[in-house]
């Protein structure tokens, strides 16, 4: 996550040479994202609580999430030769993320009540997980598309198709706020709202200008699809 707040964050097709020294995109999205992952498990692993059910459970699930958001995603993608990212913006990105994983750690290690795994089972924690799996299962199968959009060699644009794509612009930012927001209300972490904030302080804007790019680059971008939520926006 990136701490942005209403302004497309300049990386990829947004890269801005006003933010200073650039990187490369996959390495800025190393930097941005794995730290999460010690800070997370540094913190947890020394918590009193660790072996309580909820701690477990929110554990797997925040691990799930993000080794596959700060890891298998950014060594996995194919990113255009010219793909960048401001090292400012790889350096704020990491600040965020590793305060992130700090606060839901700290909830799930040694703030948040020390329940049984039949407590575990309300209606709360079931709704929030099914919620982030959906959102898990939108963001990698959105990925998964246009990871595969172009042919080897190929550095052109392509119209996703399939999938969320049928409906909105940016699936994969859809389910990222989906499933943060899962996670939420799953655990009921109070810093769960700090990282939904700025989870859609930066993807709302993007997907508002993803949407306008696609519809300015291709004339012939499907006139149903929506930015961000389905049949709405």
């Amino acid at each position: 996550m990136i701490g942005s707040s209403l302004v497309k964050t300049p990386y990829g097709r947004f890269a801005s040479t006003t933010w200073g020294p650039s990187m490369p995109i996959r390495q800025g999205w190393l930097v941005m994202e794995a730290p999460a992952l010690p800070a997370f498990w540094g913190t947890l692993g020394v918590s009193p609580h660790l072996a309580s059910p909820l701690a477990i459970a929110g554990g797997v699930i925040w691990t799930i999430h993000y080794l596959n958001r700060a890891l298998y995603f950014p060594l996995t993608m194919r990113a255009r030769p010219d793909g960048r990212m401001a090292v400012m913006v790889a350096g704020m990105g990491s600040g965020v993320a590793t305060v992130h994983a700090w606060l839901y750690a700290s909830w799930l290690g040694r703030l948040a009540p020390d329940v049984t795994w039949a407590s575990l089972a309300t209606p709360g924690f079931v709704l929030g997980a099914v919620t982030w799996a959906l959102g898990f299962a939108l963001i990698t199968s959105s990925e998964s598309i246009l990871r595969n959009l172009r042919p080897p060699g190929d550095t052109r644009y392509h119209i996703p198709q399939g999938g969320g794509f049928r409906w909105v612009s940016s699936p994969h930012y859809l389910g990222e706020i989906l499933a943060w927001l899962g996670l939420m209300v799953a655990t009921g972490a109070p810093g769960g709202l700090f990282v939904l904030c700025v989870t859609l302080g930066n993807l709302v804007p993007r997907a508002a200008a993803t949407h306008a790019w696609y519809k300015s680059t291709f004339s012939d971008y499907p006139a149903s699809r929506r930015a961000l939520v389905p049949f709405v926006w």
